[in-house]
């Protein structure tokens, strides 16, 4: 890779990778306040653990079903108008969650809707923007893009908290939908404009475009290599949410009070944004396959802390940075190796079904962890379980096989793809 050539790529198109970094980063409000939101919900309703965090496995499957389909729609309509729209649907979703009442099924509704907004903003729609605008450091930028969840992990669950203490739950809810809208619309509408080789004619007609349903994509989809891929993604998203999701919960059943733990959680935003960054380093420069599977490994650590940690909350935080740092590689790797595996011609379909996978498995994780703490009041035989999972994920990285021959200018398949 040519420095001057990156540099050139980041001095030109840098302001579009903004907008992308808070989008990526507002989706993540969900999912890293909801553990905070657990114990007032539990305390007003009497609703258990595992009915509480249903609700990310609502956005899960309907993710897994509808990310090809948003892939679909971002091929026709184009990033921006989805996006732009995305964004207000969803703050106003967020914030529809203090209507609850003591009926589970209100709650579930709500999160049904929480999940329609959350599709139209998924990664996948910012980074098919991204990719457009960058070959060169491809794997930097989708890092750097990729860690406004690191930083949505930092600060949402402190906020959340705060708004709870000061506010109670419900105005929380309506705290962060209305701080998202105002912090991230303005900024998408001035700045996330399409790469013009992505823009489509109103008719849609140009006859050198790959539909996402073509031919070609189902048979990228059919591959052995692909199967693998999603995989190890889908694996890896249940292993790392059944930590992730439920940390404050974890950290409160190893003694830390309610701020302590909130704090102590957002070190997995901060571990993320370094993991982000130095992921996307070492995949301009190694092999994505074996840096993935490295990223795996990590969180053995983690879970050997958080197994004998004896309520300390320096060894919580090692726990959670290195947590954070593991997963900074998670969505980042799996962007990066769809990419260079598959190429970009049929990118919005292949990761938008990587990620519709990612949030599968996101959603899965914290109902089955919860489950387990219910009948068992404690997380430690989740913990164990995660042990030969990670090792597993591990092994189907390294398994993946060398990358496409892609054109250095254009980002392009030279050669025909076989599995």
């Amino acid at each position: 890779m040519s420095a001057d050539d990156a540099f050139q790529e980041w001095r030109r198109h840098w302001p579009v990778v903004l907008p992308c970094f808070l989008s990526i980063m507002l989706i993540s409000t969900h999912g890293y306040s909801l553990g905070v939101m657990i114990r007032p919900l539990e305390q007003e309703f009497g609703w258990p653990r595992a009915q509480i965090s249903a609700g990310l496995l609502i956005i899960s499957v309907l993710a897994l079903f509808a990310g090809p389909v948003i892939g679909t729609l971002v091929d026709r309509f184009g990033a921006r108008r989805i996006g732009l729209s995305g964004i207000l649907f969803y703050c106003a979703s967020l914030a529809g969650l203090s209507l609850a009442n003591s009926n589970i099924l209100s709650w579930w509704g709500l999160w049904f809707i929480v999940a329609l907004g959350a599709l139209t903003i998924m990664p996948m729609v910012w980074l098919s923007v991204l990719n457009g605008y960058f070959f060169k450091s491809r794997g930097l930028v989708l890092a750097i893009a990729l860690s406004g969840t690191g930083l949505g992990a930092a600060i949402w669950p402190m906020l959340a908290n705060g708004l709870v203490e000061a506010q109670g739950w419900r105005m929380a809810y309506i705290g962060m939908g209305a701080i998202g809208a105002m912090v991230c619309f303005p900024i998408a509408w001035l700045l996330f404009r399409e790469h013009p080789s992505h823009r489509r004619s109103e008719n849609r007609a140009e006859p050198d475009r790959v539909s996402p349903a073509s031919s070609a994509a189902k048979h990228q989809m059919a591959s052995m290599r692909f199967f693998k891929l999603a995989a190890a993604a889908l694996l890896f998203a249940v292993a790392n949410g059944t930590v992730t999701q439920n940390m404050v919960p974890l950290l409160l059943s190893e003694g830390l009070s309610p701020a302590k733990a909130a704090a102590t959680a957002g070190l997995l935003g901060i571990g993320s944004i370094i993991g982000r960054v130095v992921g996307g380093f070492l995949l301009d420069r190694f092999n994505g396959n074996i840096v993935a599977a490295v990223s795996v490994i990590l969180p053995l650590i983690t879970v050997a802390i958080l197994m004998d940690m004896d309520q300390s909350q320096f060894l919580a935080g090692v726990a959670c940075l290195v947590m954070g740092f593991a997963i900074g590689a998670e969505l980042d790797c799996c962007a990066y190796l769809t990419g260079r595996h598959f190429g970009i011609r049929n990118f919005p379909t292949l990761f938008g079904t990587i990620n519709g996978l990612l949030l599968f498995g996101t959603g899965v994780a914290p109902v089955l962890a919860n489950l387990v703490f219910d009948a068992t009041r404690s997380y430690d035989l989740v913990l164990i379980t995660l042990i030969p999972s990670f090792l597993l994920i591990a092994l189907i990285f390294l398994s993946l096989g060398s990358y496409r021959n892609l054109d250095p200018e254009t980002g392009e398949e030279i050669a025909n793809l076989r599995a």
